[in-house]
């Protein structure tokens, strides 16, 4: 079996706003993952992704949007949502 490091301090995610129907992971979960986030910005995590797995040096213009201070930027905010999802799918 693999170690799964601090898997008792993983965050985990419902799928939606019901009730969860695992009741021993009730205080486990915490809020809904927001699909319509990652739905309305996903055609930019694509352009993104392809941008980067091809290496145009987009990248960095890319991250640096991303990474500058203030609000932050809808594309990132959708793709750290996708993230948690996958990471409570995996966990």
């Amino acid at each position: 079996m693999p170690r799964l490091k601090n898997i008792g301090s993983i965050r985990l995610y419902r799928p939606d706003d019901a009730p969860p129907g695992w009741p021993a992971l009730g205080a486990s979960l915490t809020r809904p993952i927001r699909w319509d986030l990652i739905a309305q910005q996903y055609d930019q995590m694509v352009k993104y992704a392809t941008v980067l797995h091809l290496g145009d040096g987009g990248g960095r213009a890319g991250a640096r949007r991303f990474t500058r201070g203030g609000p932050k930027h809808p594309t990132c905010q959708a793709l750290e949502e996708l993230g948690r999802a996958e990471r409570t799918v995996f966990a």
